[in-house]
């Protein structure tokens, strides 16, 4: 890795105020033997097969990317959204599922769709996939099925065979893990060897995503516990590991902690195989990273770690959730100290329920395009029955919904945030005779659709934030449905500039900004795709400047950001003394609206082409390859500040 040279550290230590004390007490030693962090760059997962709406099934007809698109979109989909990334995420069992004849080893499902894969990430540039299994090819499950079946012992079942009950009379292994375990190891080594034989390089490998999740709705495969877990994560990734050394291990994608690999880290044989700790923390705030890093690092020994899935699990994009994307990203690297970070989905169907919270755009099939507008018609909850009967005076008035959820629990409680004061109509259903706090007043209208009515309760709330009650009434073992809101501005004349804003991770739909994003979504022609703006501004931005191994990428020598003498360059951000929520990209103030940073003293430089009408400009992150390299403070100080250094590459 090339070393920033001493003078430009000593200039830009001349030129930064590191402490409050006067400069001729303060001393620093440089350490650029020392290196801090390695940024490898950030990755996405593709759509390569078929998922049903709402992430329910599994159609049989290839609506998938990069097949689904024109060839022409093709190529513009891999240079201007894939262009940037360096990994693939591939999820073995979904969305490459295909089999061989006896269920053993996965295949394509169509002849080309490994071949089109490749061609994709050729053209990008993509380095390599970063290869993991939903649920392993049926043969080694004890249900032969890559779902749980709807069977007394469906999820019991819905494990690999010597973690299920009766393996002692497996037909096959006579109960005798061990020899099971060897034979799954070189299966999961030749599924490798496929990807490879494709042009497919694997760069990363896991063994299972989310192995604690067990269902029949996409392919799974539950570990129920580390005694499941570290006996199959350690067959498979010695196998792994001497077909090819270079492959990054990791595990095990638990929600926040790797739980299931966390009490065998003491074994060295273990140890041995586990290159990096990868956990899941979806949608979650971006202040939540500090926490994570600091549970790992205490409890488990020294490896990297970082998230390969990040996406809003119920709602669509907005600008706080992309705020708070950008955030978590900054965080990632800065607080956690992650060698990279994954976004979830590149492109997802248009008209799939849960598109807008996991792309960064969407696509018209051709197989299946999508031509009408799901949120045109009022319906009680996201997905759910239309209203049969609306009093005139709420027609016209934003609607603000929650998902239905689980109806054996209380309807769920959110909120949001309104722009200026506001009358909310709440609309309840009648179930466990439920009324509302007294401060929610009750009108004379009501409500109607197929199944059940509404009372309408009203409350005045001023600009701000807006909080919504539970509905805990519940009749026969069903509860009512969260409330939906028809919001009223106070001042009839500024119903056009009524803005409503939702929390990063609620569930919860905004009526007119899902009709905007599905309107212009279905005017686009198939086998063609858009860009989900606020997903895409905070991923791309970073994406398209974000070092490899902490070197620009050869295809961005001729940046002439990058050709401009260092003196010109300004560093990126320097670690504080506390963790923050970081509120600027690189150091740069963030714009509203205008989708990219601008530099405070100087006019904004156009990195990318011009924009088009037809084609938006991509984001802009003025973010350079750096290197981390350590400054220890010669007197007491609250931590060891970190520099971010600008270097030339050699």
């Amino acid at each position: 890795m090339p070393k920033p040279s001493l003078l430009a550290v000593g200039a830009l230590l001349a030129a930064m105020p590191l402490s409050a004390a006067p400069l001729a007490t303060v001393r620093y030693t440089v350490h650029p033997d020392q290196t801090k962090q390695t940024i490898l760059g950030i990755g996405v997962e593709i759509q390569s097969d078929s998922i049903g709406s709402g992430n329910n099934g599994l159609p049989e007809a290839p609506i998938a990317v990069p097949h689904d698109l024109t060839p022409s979109e093709r190529e513009r989909f891999a240079k201007e959204m894939m262009a940037g990334f360096r990994y693939v995420r591939l999820a073995g069992g979904l969305y490459w599922r295909g089999l061989d004849p006896e269920g053993k080893f996965l295949q394509p499902r169509w002849p080309s769709q490994l071949e089109e894969l490749r061609e994709m990430m050729d053209t990008a540039g993509i380095e390599g996939l970063s290869f993991e299994y939903w649920s392993p090819a049926p043969f080694w499950k004890a249900n032969r099925s890559y779902t749980a079946l709807h069977k007394p012992d469906g999820h019991a079942r819905n494990r690999l065979r010597p973690f299920a009950p009766g393996f002692e009379n497996d037909p096959d292994y006579q109960g005798d893990r061990e020899r099971f375990l060897a034979d799954f190891a070189q299966a999961v080594v030749t599924d490798i060897k496929t990807l490879a034989a494709a042009g497919l390089r694997t760069s990363m490998f896991g063994l299972q995503n989310e192995p604690y999740v067990n269902h029949s709705i996409y392919p799974t495969c539950e570990y129920p516990d580390s005694a499941s877990y570290v006996p199959s994560y350690q067959a498979v990734a010695s196998a792994v590991r001497a077909h090819d050394p270079s492959i990054m291990l990791f595990a095990d994608t638990y929600h926040g902690f790797p739980k299931l690999i966390a009490p065998a880290m003491s074994d060295p044989a273990v140890a041995a195989l586990v290159d990096a700790y990868v956990v899941h923390t979806i949608g979650w705030p971006s202040e939540s990273v500090a926490g994570v890093h600091k549970e790992i690092t205490e409890k488990l020994p020294p490896r990297p770690w970082f998230q390969n899935e990040y996406e809003y699990l119920t709602g669509g994009a907005t600008p706080d959730r992309c705020l708070n994307t950008v955030e978590h990203i900054m965080n990632s690297f800065q607080l956690g100290a992650n060698p990279t970070w994954f976004w979830l989905h590149a492109l997802k169907p248009i008209g799939n329920a849960e598109a807008s919270g996991y792309c960064l755009g969407f696509w018209q099939s051709q197989i299946a395009p999508i031509k009408d507008i799901p949120s045109e018609k009022k319906r009680r909850w996201p997905g759910g029955p239309e209203f049969t009967a609306i009093p005139a005076q709420l027609r016209d008035l934003e609607i603000v919904s929650a998902k239905r959820g689980d109806a054996a629990r209380p309807g769920l409680a959110y909120n949001f945030i309104v722009n200026q004061p506001v009358t909310v109509y709440l609309a309840v259903q009648d179930r466990g005779g439920y009324t509302p706090p007294a401060e929610w007043t009750p009108t004379e209208f009501t409500l109607a659709w197929d199944g059940g009515t509404d009372r309408i309760f009203k409350r005045d709330f001023d600009r701000g934030g807006v909080s919504i009650p539970e509905h805990p009434g519940q009749a026969d073992g069903r509860h009512g449905a969260p409330h939906l809101c028809f919001v009223a501005p106070s001042a009839p004349a500024s119903a056009d500039a009524l803005d409503i804003e939702i929390g990063i991770n609620q569930p919860i739909l905004v009526r007119s900004q899902a009709i905007a994003l599905e309107r212009k979504a279905a005017a686009v022609p198939p086998g063609h795709w858009i860009y989900n703006p606020y997903n895409w501004h905070a991923v791309g931005s970073f994406a398209k400047r974000m070092p490899w191994n902490s070197l620009p990428p050869p295809r961005r020598e001729n940046d002439r950001r990058r050709r401009q003498p260092l003196r010109h360059r300004r560093p990126p951000l320097r670690c504080r003394h506390r963790p923050r929520r970081l509120r600027s990209l690189a150091g740069l103030p963030l714009h509203p609206g205008r989708g990219r940073p601008r530099h405070p003293r100087r006019p904004h430089r156009q990195l990318f082409r011009r924009p088009s009408p037809t084609h938006p400009p991509s984001p802009q992150l003025g973010i350079l390859g750096t290197t981390l390299i350590f400054l220890t403070h010669a007197q007491p100080s609250p931590c060891t500040h970190l520099i971010p250094v600008p270097f030339r590459s050699s």
